[in-house]
C-alpha cells in the first residue's frame, strides 16, 4: 500500500507490503528498502525492528500530524491519503465492506473464524494487539468468510484486506 506522506514538511512516497512469510513488512522510502517490524512498549513508545537492528521510537500525536523521534531525530509526518484509505460506510456490491481492515498498525493475536464459515452482523472475527491494547474487529454484516488473509502474529497495516466477508443474500440487496 502506498502512503503520501509530508516528513518535516518534505512530499515523500512511503510503500508497505507485508513479508510473505508474515513475519513484517518490506518499507520502500526515497528508493530505499527497509525489511521491518514493530512492537509496541506503551502508549507512545514503539520498539523498531529495522533491518535487523532494534531502535527505539517515541510517538506524539498532534492535530493532523504525528511527532516520531527515532535515533535523535525528530520526524514530523503527516498523512495526505488517509481520507482516501477509510472504508467507506455504504455503498454498492464493490464497498470496502467486503473487506475487514486494521484501524491502526498492529499484531494479530487471534483468528476467531474459518474460511468458509458463517457469520452474523457484529460477530467477533479477529483481535488485534496496539499500544498494548487489544481491539477486535467484527462483522459489518451477515455473510460467509470468502479469504483469510492474514495469519496468527502477523504485524500489519491499515489498509491491508486482513479478512473478506462474501454478504449474505439480502445483505447484497441492502436489506
Amino acid at each position: 500500500m502506498e502512503f503520501p506522506l509530508l516528513v518535516n514538511k518534505e512530499p515523500k512516497s512511503l510503500t508497505v507490503a507485508p513479508l510473505p512469510s508474515g513475519e513484517g513488512h518490506l518499507a520502500r522510502l526515497d528508493r530505499q528498502e527497509y525489511r521491518f517490524r514493530w512492537t509496541p512498549v506503551n502508549d507512545h513508545e514503539w520498539l523498531l525492528d529495522v533491518n535487523g537492528k532494534l531502535i527505539p521510537a517515541y510517538l506524539a500525536t498532534q492535530g493532523s500530524e504525528t511527532q516520531i523521534f527515532i535515533d535523535g531525530e525528530l520526524f514530523i509526518v503527516e498523512d495526505l491519503g488517509a481520507a482516501d484509505r477509510r472504508p467507506r460506510r455504504r455503498g454498492g456490491p464493490d464497498d470496502q465492506s467486503r473487506q475487514v481492515t486494521p484501524p491502526m498498525p498492529a499484531a494479530v493475536m487471534r483468528i476467531l473464524v474459518a474460511e468458509g464459515e458463517m457469520v452474523n452482523r457484529g460477530q467477533a472475527l479477529i483481535v488485534l494487539s496496539a499500544m498494548k491494547m487489544e481491539t477486535t474487529l467484527t462483522a459489518p454484516h451477515r455473510g460467509t468468510i470468502k479469504k483469510i488473509n492474514t495469519a496468527t502474529g502477523a504485524q500489519v497495516m491499515p489498509g491491508e484486506i486482513l479478512l473478506e466477508i462474501e454478504p449474505a443474500g439480502e445483505e447484497q440487496n441492502g436489506a
